[in-house]
């Protein structure tokens, strides 16, 4: 036990009042004479020793009291293991803001009520001190030291946030902010609703030594059903085309959903409408199929009705009804009909032959993909628009003439960090392996583990040095057939074997022509429906050449939020960064000098979906097991105000109340002393 204010102890020096007045006490029996005895005999007599007694119970019972009273006045408290400095402090406090917080409580939500203890926690310390606020946004303001003043006008403009995050981050974030405070004692405050999908307390280390103070707020679990993702079965789009979409959703609670109805609207109109039975606390999939009448960009939105979690009952996602994919093949003197026969007879292409004397450079760059068949040497002008190609995303097949020139060919595979060609092999070899994993084969074989067969080639190059990002096709004897490399933003793919009888019979084979055939499409393919909040932090969009210089910006469908983002420009794309200013979901519209160029979809993280949390008692057990060293102490969630719980932790645990309590009790014992002694005595 210590004292807050010892030099009340001089206040002992009072018990020497009580003490004077007993022991000067000048009060005499005297004598007095009556006629007649016979009327006193009911009075009980007094003696000497039974007045002496009383005086000293009188006397004992005053001098505890005055004792008790000084204790009092001397704030006697039991030293707490995290006390607060005498230095300066610096106090991290974090604020669960995510989508779980606005759970109802009987003051108002889980978050009003986390504000105000993070204001509580605030007016404990004092204004010397400094405060690190932060919640799940993780602002750049955030990560800056406030006084006292500036920590609390901060939590007065904080909201509900569509981010959430795990404890990791948490810790790695506070780390950053906390750095460089070795004169500091450090407080550390969690205020959240715990949820066990976000907290994993075996992550919780503080390597400055400094103190951990977790407050629960008690939330109610709930089921909730959520629609986590879809994706479509076709790999393109085509006005008049039946495609199927597939939906997965989730039920997060206990109990079984069943023909829950979920509807599909694109550009506003319905366009289908199924049911969908969920077992509890699991995963079900489900198709909607319609038909595509109209091309361009499609806003589409699918949509269930659930109560009381409404945040995840939508998903919004964007996809494109294309014009054909462009292929520019560029020959060296005769087009190849292997080819042509290939992308020129199949609707989805458009396709265009160019001599290698006679390129429409302009025309190239639009293109899709670009196959360079046979061509023997590149010149210096065609290698340098090949780079720029290949830099802005587009896509370059290398069909190889037999009497190529490759020390031109190279040349620019060097520079493009690619493997180089290097001699003609005229072993007859078959294809040994396929990978089925790759992007051009993925979901073109039915069943693979059928026994194919094998195409054969009679000749083929050789690459040195060689190394792949992508291994597409490789022969018996390990060497490459097909294979890719990433240049820039886009795709080379280099072959060893022209589509050319002289190198054999691949070329007339299905399995050649699958991966040739997909390359083209890839370049048409869906890329990504929808971002996720907080998940996904940037997105490319295609410049408009014409208006290149001009920032992009924004806005919010059916909506006035509107605002830059931070941008890059790389080739014939441009990178936005999301960031932090997104914090609704829906359809935003990227817009140049004010026109619409594409609109983009945005959804909440359905982290916050699954609503199960950390109960007090399990949070308490965990802290029980942690090493005395780790310092981490939680807040009992019974009360709104955890002020007291607070000054306890900081300051200690006082002890004055009961002292104040104790002198009531010592002088009330000696006013009943007083007027009961007496009448004690006669009833005896």
């Amino acid at each position: 036990m210590q004292f807050a204010q010892p030099l009340f102890f001089i206040g002992l020096t009072a018990i020497l009042v009580p003490i004077i007045i007993h022991l000067f006490n000048f009060r005499r029996y005297r004598t007095y004479y009556f006629s007649n005895v016979k009327m006193l005999q009911d009075i009980a007599q007094k003696t000497k020793r039974e007045s002496q007694l009383q005086h000293l119970i009188v006397l004992f019972l005053r001098i505890l009291g005055i004792v008790s009273l000084v204790f009092a006045f001397t704030q006697p408290f039991i030293p707490s293991k995290t006390g607060i400095s005498k230095n300066s402090n610096l106090v991290s406090v974090y604020v669960d803001n995510s989508f779980s917080m606005e759970g109802n409580t009987p003051s108002g939500t889980l978050f009003t009520d986390a504000i105000d203890n993070a204001k509580q926690i605030i007016n404990n310390f004092r204004y010397t001190d400094q405060f690190v606020l932060y919640n799940n946004d993780f602002s750049a303001r955030q990560s800056k030291r406030l006084n006292k003043d500036e920590a609390l006008q901060e939590l007065d403009n904080w909201t509900i946030s569509p981010r959430s995050c795990t404890l990791d981050e948490l810790l790695k974030f506070e780390e950053n902010a906390c750095a460089n405070a070795e004169e500091f004692n450090i407080f550390h405050y969690y205020i959240s609703d715990f949820q066990k999908n976000n907290f994993n307390f075996e992550e919780l280390e503080h390597h400055d030594q400094s103190n951990s103070f977790f407050i629960h707020k008690p939330a109610k679990e709930t089921g909730n059903v959520s629609i986590d993702s879809c994706w479509f079965l076709a790999p393109i789009f085509r006005v008049g085309q039946a495609v199927t979409l597939k939906v997965r959703l989730r039920n997060c609670g206990d109990a079984e959903v069943v023909k829950l109805p979920m509807k599909l609207y694109v550009n506003g109109e319905q366009k289908a409408l199924t049911a969908v039975d969920l077992v509890a606390n699991s995963t079900a999939e489900c198709q909607m199929n319609y038909t595509i009448t109209s091309a361009g960009l499609q806003c589409a939105q699918l949509q269930i009705e659930d109560i009381p979690i409404t945040f995840d009952n939508q998903l919004f996602f964007t996809y494109q009804v294309t014009d054909n994919a462009k292929v520019s093949v560029v020959y060296e003197k005769t087009s190849n009909r292997y080819l042509a026969a290939l992308y020129g007879m199949d609707s989805i292409f458009s396709y265009a032959e160019m001599e290698v004397n006679h390129i429409d450079y302009a025309e190239l760059l639009k293109s899709s993909l670009v196959v360079l068949s046979e061509v023997k040497s590149l010149s210096s002008g065609l290698a340098n628009e090949l780079e720029k190609y290949l830099e802005s995303g587009g896509s370059l097949l290398v069909l190889p003439a037999m009497d190529m020139e490759t020390a031109s060919w190279n040349s620019f595979l060097s520079k493009c960090n690619a493997s180089q060609y290097a001699k003609l092999s005229e072993q007859g070899m078959k294809v040994g392996n396929i990978n089925t994993e790759s992007d051009y084969f993925k979901g073109s074989l039915q069943n693979q583990n059928e026994a194919l067969d094998m195409p054969t080639v009679q000749k083929y190059f050789t690459f040195s040095p060689f190394h792949a990002e992508e291994s597409i096709m490789t022969l018996e004897n390990r060497n490459p057939l097909l294979f890719a490399h990433s240049v820039g933003n886009g795709r080379l793919i280099l072959s060893a074997v022209a589509m050319n009888d002289d190198f054999g019979m691949a070329h007339r084979h299905a399995l050649f022509f699958i991966p040739l055939h997909n390359m083209g499409i890839k370049s048409v393919m869906q890329q990504k429906l929808y971002n996720t909040i907080g998940v996904d932090h940037a997105q490319t969009v295609a410049k408009n050449l014409e208006n290149s210089e001009d920032v992009y910006a924004l806005r919010l469908q059916n909506s006035d939020v509107e605002f830059i983002p931070e941008q890059r420009n790389m080739g014939n794309e441009c990178l936005l960064f999301l960031g932090r200013d997104i914090t609704e979901a829906g359809f935003y519209d990227v817009l140049q000098n004010g026109a619409r160029q594409t609109t983009i979809a945005l959804n909440y993280d359905r982290k916050e979906s699954q609503l199960t949390y950390y109960s007090e008692k399990e949070m308490k057990d965990f802290i029980k097991t942690m090493p005395d060293s780790s310092q981490v102490q939680m807040y009992s969630s019974n009360d709104t105000d955890i002020t007291h719980q607070i000054q306890e932790s900081l300051h200690g645990r006082p002890l004055w109340r009961y002292f104040v309590f104790l002198a009531l009790f010592f002088f009330l014992m000696e006013v009943a002393v007083l007027r009961l002694w007496g009448k004690w005595k006669l009833k005896k």
